[in-house]
């Protein structure tokens, strides 16, 4: 099993760290300010958000990480108030907590947009996203990993589905809330869904724009942004 930490500040998985501050903010491609970006506390401040049509058929499932949470640190684990996890079906979600997390045995499920297609997205459809990544500069951001507490038989249907991002349905049902549903595991019928929501991401990772055209028109390369992961 892979190695699973939670942190106040930090969830760390397999070696690899992800921030926890303001994550109750955060969406999927969530755009903003990264504040105290070298410090300990590094954080999106949320401007907006891309629109959620515009990741249908780009978001991909990655993994599923199994958190030994009694071997975790209460005061770490609800660091951050007001999560919510997802519980069934459709959008199902409850209140998280330490010992919920405990005794519903709740794991943590990874989605993610790869480099190419958030590039793509941003040069050619979310334009909006763009100039104001170029309008803020150096701190710029754009939320391209998240982490949601699911109950562990919801993310046994997006595991069998596979990682690919066309295994995932995406219907947008307002501006900030967003329904995924894969195909249930071992059965010829029937949909396993979750729903993306202000409160339901638990740890995230961001992107900046390493390098632009001349007149900022255009991103040229994006790059993973992990300082402040300490």
């Amino acid at each position: 099993m892979s190695e699973s930490r939670v942190a106040k500040n930090t969830f760390v998985y397999n070696g690899e760290r992800y921030f926890r501050q303001k994550s109750e903010d955060v969406l999927m491609c969530s755009i903003g300010e990264k504040e105290d970006p070298l410090g300990s506390k590094a954080s999106l401040n949320v401007t907006d958000h891309v629109d959620r049509a515009l990741l249908k058929g780009k978001v991909r499932y990655v993994t599923t990480a199994d958190v030994a949470w009694e071997r975790q640190a209460k005061a770490e684990v609800e660091a951050e108030g007001g999560l919510k996890y997802l519980t069934a079906e459709g959008s199902g979600t409850a209140t998280f907590s330490y010992e919920r997390a405990k005794s519903a045995k709740l794991v943590l499920t990874k989605f993610v947009i790869d480099e190419g297609p958030l590039e793509r997205l941003l040069n050619q459809e979310a334009t909006g996203a763009r100039r104001f990544l170029a309008q803020e500069g150096r701190d710029g951001r754009i939320v391209s990993t998240i982490w949601v507490v699911v109950e562990a038989r919801i993310a046994e249907s997006f595991a069998a589905a596979g990682t690919s991002a066309g295994a995932i349905q995406a219907e947008v049902l307002s501006a900030a809330r967003m329904r995924l549903s894969v195909k249930k595991a071992g059965s010829a019928s029937g949909t396993t869904t979750i729903v993306w929501e202000p409160g339901t991401t638990f740890a995230y990772l961001m992107h900046k724009v390493g390098k632009w055209n001349k007149d900022k028109s255009r991103i040229e390369e994006l790059v993973i942004d992990a300082k402040g992961l300490n």
